[in-house]
């Protein structure tokens, strides 16, 4: 929808601020009447973006072109941008292990899949009827759509959001793209006192919630209803929405913020001197207490970094920073019966609000690596060694959850799963334990413990199915590692914090 308004401002955009068109978070300055704000609960979902949730304002009809690309957006949101191009939403559609994955369930589902994953990764192809299934593309076949939804979850995306559905679905929960689109003039976001030259903006409650996060955050098979990835529900459960800290206050923070949010469990804005105030946009008058961050930076350090994208670096660095401090681990050893040891290792979830890890659990990898050795240096114990193919065995600790399909037999297709029959997610400010039973030889004086916390995006097994093997190997990232030696009496005798790889 372009408008004289629109065409006049292209000639002097650099004056104006306006409402964000990035993300979620970012608005102008100036103070007209305080406007309604946005329903948070609208129609239920458009009949042709079923089985997802996905809604179109009074069933209009859609083009690509009703929806603003980036790039017009950058001019005047610069910092928003600049975190976004190198954000996994912004790859939302054209990460090729998504793309792949994608393709098997359309084709497994007779086309089904079609909306049920493009609902999230591209909002704007499914309610404009552009997507299409290119057999030819990938070792899979892919997906093509016009650029603006290429773009994913793109600034007009969320910028357009002007209700939920997520009162009307099937379960009555955030998930599955539960957001009602209603692309054009206005944009919607989370500042009651925005005005831009540029476009209308309209304050939206549903912006400064967790719930927002949500609609895709959460999803459930479209046909038995499983929860096959609840972020949103762990964080529902947790002491950070006992706290009101939603998802925003963590991901669209820098990552030294985040963890002063969730060591004094406050919201950004009561961190002392968090430093995250400025103008919203350019040519704002009104400084801002909180201009948030548009990387929405979690735990990917694979795929942006692996296409090149600007920001990518940037992305992966604070993806990092922020594994490396989202758990605590420690150790104690115990005498055994019959002369044998137990080595119990705790890791604590000190700093996600959500389960560590989470998504999609059944193929994200938190594992612990552990080696003992005695006072001559023999191995007594190995667990969690990466072996040549970049993957570890089964008896090693893994926390994740292990996924079934309706005749219990395991499987990681989304589409086939029916249920967990195994659960070992670590939750917000609690924890797991790894054990292990060990013997001393006899004449040992002291052995070492050697513990490393270590966090893979999915298994190489499942990367390997859908892009060909090796096609990428999967970077580990190590969260934490802990250093103990002990002497024969289990005296705890040297304690070493190991440096982060």
């Amino acid at each position: 929808m372009k408008s004289t308004l629109r065409n006049r401002m292209m000639l002097v955009i650099g004056l104006f601020g306006g409402l964000a068109a990035s993300l979620m978070y970012s608005a102008g300055a100036d103070t007209p009447p305080e406007a309604a704000p946005a329903k948070l609960a609208a129609e239920g979902p458009t009949a042709a973006c079923k089985p997802s949730n996905l809604a179109i304002k009074a069933d209009r009809k859609l083009t690509a072109e009703d929806f603003e690309e980036p790039k017009a957006c950058a001019k005047c949101h610069e910092r928003q941008i600049k975190g976004w191009q190198g954000s996994m939403h912004s790859l939302a559609f054209k990460d090729p292990v998504f793309q792949a994955e994608w393709a098997l369930a359309f084709k497994a589902t007779n086309g089904t899949a079609l909306n049920d994953c493009g609902g999230c990764h591209t909002p704007i192809g499914i309610t404009t009827g552009t997507v299409k299934f290119d057999p030819t593309l990938g070792k899979h076949g892919g997906f093509t759509a016009p650029k603006q939804a290429e773009h994913g979850v793109s600034c007009d995306v969320c910028h357009s959001v002007s209700g939920s559905t997520a009162k009307r679905s099937l379960n009555g929960q955030p998930g599955n793209a539960s957001i009602e689109l209603n692309p054009g003039e206005t944009k919607y976001g989370p500042f009651k006192d925005s005005k831009s030259g540029y476009h209308e903006t309209e304050y939206s409650e549903l912006h400064t919630k967790a719930e927002f996060c949500g609609s895709c955050h959460n999803i459930f098979h479209s046909v038995n209803q499983f929860p096959i990835e609840h972020t949103y529900d762990e964080w529902k459960n947790s002491p950070y929405a006992q706290a009101d800290i939603p998802c925003q206050d963590c991901h669209m923070v820098p990552v030294d913020v985040a963890i002063q949010v969730a060591d004094r469990m406050v919201r950004a804005k009561d961190v002392p001197n968090h430093g995250l105030g400025g103008l919203a946009a350019k040519g704002s008058k009104k400084e801002r207490e909180i201009v948030h961050d548009h990387g929405f930076v979690g735990g990917n350090t694979v795929i942006a970094a692996a296409l090149g994208v600007p920001g990518a670096e940037a992305n992966k660095a604070e993806a990092i920073k922020r594994l490396q401090n989202a758990a605590d681990m420690d150790m104690d050893v115990r005498q055994g019966k019959g002369g044998a040891h137990e080595l119990r290792i705790k890791v604590t979830n000190v700093r996600a609000g959500h389960h560590l890890p989470t998504s999609l659990t059944f193929i994200r990898r938190i594992w612990l690596d552990v080696t003992i050795t005695d006072d001559q240096g023999k191995v007594i114990l190995r667990s969690g060694e990466l072996d040549a193919h970049n993957r570890v065995d089964e008896d090693t600790v893994i926390f994740g959850n292990h996924s079934v399909d309706k005749h219990g037999k395991s499987t990681v297709n989304p589409w086939e799963i029916a249920r967990f029959d195994e659960l070992n997610t670590i939750p917000p400010k609690g924890y797991r334990y790894g054990k292990y039973a060990f013997r001393l030889p006899d004449g040992a004086k002291s052995f070492k413990v050697e513990a490393k916390l270590n966090y893979q995006s999915y298994d190489q097994k499942v990367a390997d199915k859908l892009l060909g093997d090796k096609a990428i190997i999967v970077p580990t990232v190590e969260m934490k590692a802990l250093s103990r030696t002990y002497d024969a009496a289990l005296k705890v005798v040297e304690i070493r914090n190991l440096a982060q790889r």
